[in-house]
């Protein structure tokens, strides 16, 4: 399937959680397909920037080939807004792998979420991790049209 993939010229999309992306990550830069990690890679905040899982995550960066989705707050942290401990993380992504790699989602449909996600909400978080207008319009607009080869 990767092979296959990399051949057609698409992404695998992959949601792993934890340390999953431990295991799986050396396939997938053996592969040579482009990869898209959904959800922050699903780090355990309280487990801190240092797990094995996210590590992972963030070393993906250095193939170029990888692109995150900065989305799953709820999923890392089930505190409120502004999402505290989620901060780190979304900071060590954008820094590994730059705007021009990451992407914004919303998660919806909001499968097993465990209160009421509100976009208002969602969107004012990616406005305080991406102060910067030209680094957010990169996020939400440039970094997915390129990757999925949106018309302009």
């Amino acid at each position: 399937l990767l092979a296959r993939l990399r051949e057609l010229g698409m992404c695998v999309s992959v949601q792993v959680e934890h340390d999953q992306m431990t295991a799986l990550a050396p396939m997938l830069v053996d592969s040579g397909v482009t990869v898209l990690v959904d959800h922050c890679g699903r780090p355990t905040a309280a487990a801190g920037l240092a797990q094995g899982g996210f590590r992972s995550v963030l070393a993906l960066a250095a193939t170029g080939r990888a692109y995150v989705k900065l989305s799953g707050v709820a999923k890392i942290t089930p505190e409120a807004f502004p999402y505290a401990a989620a901060t780190p993380f979304f900071a060590a992504l954008l820094d590994a792998y730059t705007p021009a790699r990451c992407l914004w989602a919303s998660d919806w449909p909001y499968l097993r979420a465990t209160g009421r996600m509100d976009y208002g909400v969602l969107l004012k978080h990616i406005e305080r991790m991406l102060p910067d207008p030209l680094a957010r319009r990169q996020v939400l607009w440039e970094t997915p049209r390129a990757l999925f080869a949106f018309a302009a």
